[in-house]
């Protein structure tokens, strides 16, 4: 295959037809809308928004459509994991919406995906942006607590590979989040649970054996305390729009 040859071709068709892919700044701005956490974009039409002149990569209309969706939510992820938004968060997120455009049947499944996808991330943004800032140490437990999510982590430990105090170290996360070292560690395993009940068919219990919680009753009863309904509720009802608030 000659791909300079083909690529001349391709470029001198479209400079016959007048096609040209949409500038370079023209994209970038609306991931930086996104990445900027500002709701106000959420009120336009984001399902057609900025897919003019994006280019034919497959003769298939619904699989070019596929794969410009997983650009996009490919691109979204990494602007917003620059802009601050945590990575296994965003990552994960990212993965999620994937596997759905994946699935999608229809151009209008996929129009869906698209605003679900925006929303999902300027929401999380926004939270990020309207939060306070993180200090070092907190800012570093909670990347200890995230790379060892599935140890059956103790305030001690964390504090430990941190070199402070546990009690100093609690008191730095109840200022910052809400949370005491403790509650945050069983928050972030909760969420890391969504994922694996919205995107597996994993039990429960074997959820709460690889997080390491106590039991399978233990982790039942710290997941409602967090979200108001049990693992097997939420595995049935979330909805990808409520994402950013867990």
């Amino acid at each position: 295959m000659n791909v300079k040859k083909e690529l001349r071709n391709l470029l001198a068709k479209q400079q016959e037809e007048e096609y040209f892919h949409i500038s370079l700044e023209e994209e970038f701005a609306f991931y930086r809308d996104i990445a900027s956490g500002n709701p106000d974009i959420l009120q336009g039409d984001i399902a057609n928004q900025n897919w003019e002149h994006m280019g034919t990569l497959s003769a298939n209309p619904l699989q070019n459509m596929k794969y410009h969706h997983v650009i996009l939510i490919a691109m979204i992820t990494r602007f917003c994991i620059e802009g601050g938004l945590e990575p296994e968060q965003s990552f994960t997120l990212s993965d999620l919406l994937i596997r759905k455009v994946d699935q999608c049947t229809s151009q209008e499944e996929l129009a869906g995906i698209k605003v679900k996808a925006v929303t999902a991330f300027t929401n999380a943004m926004h939270e990020l942006r309207q939060g306070k800032a993180l200090s070092y140490h907190v800012r570093h437990g909670i990347d200890y607590i995230v790379k060892h999510m599935s140890h059956p982590l103790s305030s001690r430990e964390v504090a430990a590979a941190l070199g402070l105090h546990p009690e100093y170290l609690s008191k730095l996360f109840k200022k910052e989040t809400g949370y005491t070292l403790q509650q945050y560690i069983l928050h972030k395993k909760c969420e890391t649970s969504c994922y694996m009940l919205k995107n597996s068919t994993i039990s429960c219990t074997d959820i709460s054996s690889f997080l390491g919680f106590a039991s399978c009753s233990h982790y039942i009863r710290c997941f409602h305390r967090e979200y108001g309904v049990t693992p097997g509720q939420y595995r049935r009802n979330e909805d990808l729009t409520d994402y950013s608030r867990h």
